[in-house]
C-alpha cells in the first residue's frame, strides 16, 4: 500500500507535492539519535579487502529472500551496498546478476561482519513494525520503531529515511530535513532522498530550496514520476507559470495514468479558463 502524505494548501486550490511514503524492508524476517545518524557515511569493506587484518571467520550461505540483491545482501553483511561487486566476485557471477528468492549466495564473512548482520536482523524487525505503523497514520509510534532500528543499526539508511518521512507527515519538517541531509551525505545519488528533502522545504515554505532538490531528483532519476509532478507544482507556486504549464504537460505526456495525472489536468484546465476570464 503507499501511504502518502499530504501538505497544507500552497495556493488557491493549487495541488501539492506528495507520494512520500515510507520504504519496506527487503526481508520481513531478517533518528532521534542524530549523534548516531552522523555515523552513517562509514563504508566497510569485505574482511579479504579491508586491509585491516580482519580475516574471514567463515563462509555463510545466505538464503535469499523475496526482494533482495546482492547490493542489500552486502549492506546487510557489510555494512555498504558499494561490495556488491565483491559478494559477485565471490560467488562467481556477474555484477548485475539477480538472485532469486530461496537461493544461496556464499559470503565470506569476518566477526564484525557477523555482529553487523546480526544487528541489522534485529533492526529489521523494528523497522517493519514502523512501516506498518505508518501505513496505519499512527506516525508517532512509527516514529519510535524507526529511531529503536537507528539505535540498533546506525547504518541503517532506509530506516533514517523512514524516520524523515514520518516527521514530514507528523508536520515536523526542519527535524526531517536535517535527518534527510545526513542521509545524502552517505548516498548522494539517491533521488529518493532528494525528493523527500524538497517535500520538506516545501512543507517548511521555502519552495525555492525545494524545487532546486525536485531538480535534482529528476536528474537522477527521470522516471520518478512524483518528483515530475512536484517540480511542476513548485514551478507555479513560484510563479513561473509558463515553466509549470510546461512541466505539466510533460508530466503527462510521460504518466497519461499517472497518480497525480488528474490533479495535473484540473489545474492546467482551471489556469485555461483563469486566462480566458482576464483576456482582453
Amino acid at each position: 500500500m503507499n501511504h502518502t502524505i499530504r501538505a497544507g494548501g500552497v495556493g488557491a486550490g493549487r495541488p501539492t507535492p506528495q507520494g512520500i511514503g515510507p520504504r519496506r524492508a527487503r526481508a520481513a524476517a531478517s533518528a532521534a539519535l542524530i549523534a548516531v545518524l552522523l555515523t552513517v557515511g562509514g563504508c566497510a569493506l569485505p574482511p579479504s579487502k579491508s586491509g585491516s587484518g580482519v580475516s574471514t571467520v567463515e563462509i555463510v550461505a545466505h538464503t535469499v529472500s523475496s526482494g533482495e540483491t546482492l547490493a542489500s545482501i552486502a549492506d546487510d553483511y557489510y555494512g555498504t551496498p558499494r561490495a556488491a561487486g565483491y559478494l559477485a566476485d565471490a560467488n562467481g557471477v556477474e555484477s548485475d546478476f539477480v538472485p532469486e528468492p530461496g537461493a544461496l549466495v556464499e559470503v565470506p564473512v569476518g566477526k564484525d561482519d557477523i555482529d553487523r548482520y546480526r544487528r541489522r536482523t534485529e533492526a529489521k524487525i523494528l523497522y517493519n513494525r514502523g512501516t506498518m505503523l505508518a501505513d496505519a497514520g499512527n506516525y508517532a509510534k512509527a516514529h519510535e520503531e524507526f529511531a529503536a532500528a537507528l539505535r540498533t543499526d546506525p547504518r541503517f539508511v532506509d530506516a533514517g529515511y523512514n524516520l524523515g518521512v514520518v516527521l514530514i507527515a507528523m508536520g515536523e519538517p526542519e527535524r526531517a530535513v536535517f535527518i534527510l541531509e545526513q542521509l545524502l551525505k552517505a548516498r548522494p545519488r539517491e533521488p529518493l532522498f532528494e525528493f523527500a528533502i524538497g517535500k520538506a522545504h516545501f512543507d517548511a515554505g521555502r519552495v525555492s530550496d525545494a524545487l532546486t532538490h525536485f531538480d535534482r531528483a529528476v536528474e537522477l532519476d527521470p522516471t520518478l514520476e512524483d518528483a515530475r509532478f512536484a517540480r511542476a507544482v513548485a514551478l507555479l507556486e513560484l510563479g513561473d507559470r509558463e515553466g509549470g504549464i510546461f512541466a505539466l504537460d510533460l508530466y503527462l505526456r510521460e504518466f497519461p495514468d499517472g497518480a497525480w495525472a488528474d490533479q495535473a489536468r484540473g489545474e492546467l484546465e482551471r489556469m485555461a479558463r483563469a486566462a480566458k476570464e482576464t483576456a482582453p
